[in-house]
C-alpha cells in the first residue's frame, strides 16, 4: 500500500500542511508534534515524490552488517531486526549483506570488513571493541566513502556517523539501584564480557558508581571478565563464592548466566545469592520464573539492528544524515510478575 502525506496527517491528528513542513524542514511546528510526525514517517517509510525520484536515480545500494561472535540469542535478534528494517523500507534496491564473525580479534574483524568491501558495500553497521586499530579502520572506511553506524557497542573515538544502542551506563546504574537493598552488608561480584567493548565497560562503570553512591564504603565489589565464555564465567563465579563468604550479590553484565547458576549450585551455600542479569534471553527468563534471578535489565537488540539499517538507508537513498550522534533504545526492568 502506498503511504501518502494525508495518511501520515490522519494518523498523527494534524493537517497535511503540517506534515509537509516537517518533511521539508520548515519552521512553525511544535517540537513534540514534529517528533510524533517524524516517528510515524520513519515507521511507515513514507517518501515524498521528490524523495522517490531521488531514490530511483541512486540505484541499488548494499549495507554490510557485522555480527560478532557472542551467542545465538544475540545473533537471532540482530537478524530479526535486519529483516524488520528491510520489510519496513520495502525497497528492492536495498541489500543487507551479513557477516558473522567466528572470533573476536581485530584481525578477524578487518578480514570480515575486507570481504564486505569486496562486495562493494555502500555503508556498514558494526559492533566492535573500542580499540585504536578499530577507530582507525572506521576512519579509513569513512574516508573511502563508506559511512559507518555502530550498534550495541560504540567506537566513540572514530568518525562513525551515529551509534545506536542502549544507554549502558544507565543500565548499570539501574541494576545497582535494584541490587543495593538486597545486600544486607554483603559484597558484590560483577561478571562482564570484555571491557574493551564500550558496551561492557559502561555497564560496569554505571553499576559500580551507582552502588558507591548508594552504599559508600560499606560495600565491597570485585569484577571478573569472561569474554562471554561459559568456562571462564563458571570458574570465576565459583572461585569468588568460595573465597568470599560475605558475597551476597552477583551482577551478570554478560550472557553466560547458566554458568553463574551452575556455579552457585555447585557451591552449595547456606545463604541466598541475589543475581541480576542483562537481556531477556530464554535461559534468563527460565531462571527468573524459577526465582533464581531477581531482575533482568533488558535491551532491544532487534530494535538496534533495525534502526541502524534505517539510518544508513536514509543517508544513502534520501541524503538525510542522522540528527543525533547517539540514539538510545529503551531499557526495561523485568521481574517475575511481568512474565
Amino acid at each position: 500500500m502506498k503511504i501518502t502525506a494525508q495518511m501520515i496527517a490522519d494518523r498523527c491528528g494534524v493537517s497535511r500542511g503540517t506534515v509537509d513542513r516537517v518533511v521539508n524542514g520548515r519552521l512553525g511546528v511544535a517540537p513534540e508534534v514534529q517528533e510524533r510526525i517524524q516517528r510515524v514517517i520513519d515507521e511507515t517509510g513514507y517518501q515524498t515524490p521528490a524523495m522517490r525520484r531521488q531514490a530511483q536515480a541512486v540505484g541499488v545500494k548494499k549495507i554490510g552488517f557485522v555480527i560478532p561472535n557472542w551467542n545465538n540469542y544475540y545473533t537471532v535478534q540482530m537478524r530479526k531486526g535486519i529483516r524488520a528494517a528491510t520489510r519496513r523500507m520495502g525497497d528492492n534496491r536495498l541489500a543487507v549483506v551479513v557477516e558473522e564473525l567466528k572470533g573476536r580479534s581485530n584481525r578477524e574483524y578487518f578480514e570480515c570488513i575486507a570481504r564486505l568491501e569486496a562486495q562493494k558495500i555502500d555503508g556498514l553497521v558494526l559492533n566492535a571493541a573500542n580499540t585504536l586499530p578499530m577507530q582507525e579502520e572506521v576512519d579509513r572506511l569513512t574516508a573511502a566513502g563508506v559511512p559507518v553506524v555502530t550498534t550495541n557497542s560504540d567506537v566513540p573515538g572514530s568518525q562513525r556517523i551515529c551509534h545506536v544502542g542502549q544507554d549502558l551506563n544507565k543500565s548499570g546504574r539501574v541494576a545497582a539501584g535494584l541490587m543495593a537493598p538486597l545486600l544486607d552488608g554483603g559484597s558484590v561480584l560483577v561478571v562482564c564480557g570484555n571491557r574493551e567493548f564500550t558496551a561492557h565497560r559502561l555497564q560496569v562503570e554505571g553499576f559500580l558508581n551507582r552502588l558507591r553512591e548508594l552504599l559508600g564504603s560499606r560495600v565491597r565489589t570485585s569484577v571478573i571478565e569472561c569474554i562471554e565464555r561459559y568456562d571462564l564465567a563458571y570458574d570465576g563465579v565459583l572461585d569468588a563464592l568460595r573465597r568470599d563468604p560475605a558475597l551476597r550479590g552477583i551482577y551478570m553484565a554478560n550472557e553466560p548466566v547458566p554458568a553463574c547458576m551452575d556455579a552457585i549450585e555447585r557451591a552449595q551455600l547456606s545463604h541466598p545469592i541475589h543475581v541480576i542479569c542483562n537481556d531477556l534471553t530464554p535461559w534468563s527468563r527460565e531462571y527468573l520464573m524459577a526465582r533464581k534471578v531477581r531482575f533482568i535489565i533488558d535491551q532491544d537488540f532487534s530494535g538496534q539492528a533495525r534502526r541502524s539499517v534505517e539510518l544508513l538507508y536514509d543517508l544513502m537513498f534520501r541524503d538525510r544524515r542522522p540528527k543525533r550522534e547517539l540514539e538510545y533504545v529503551r531499557t526495561s526492568i523485568i521481574s517475575e510478575e511481568l512474565l
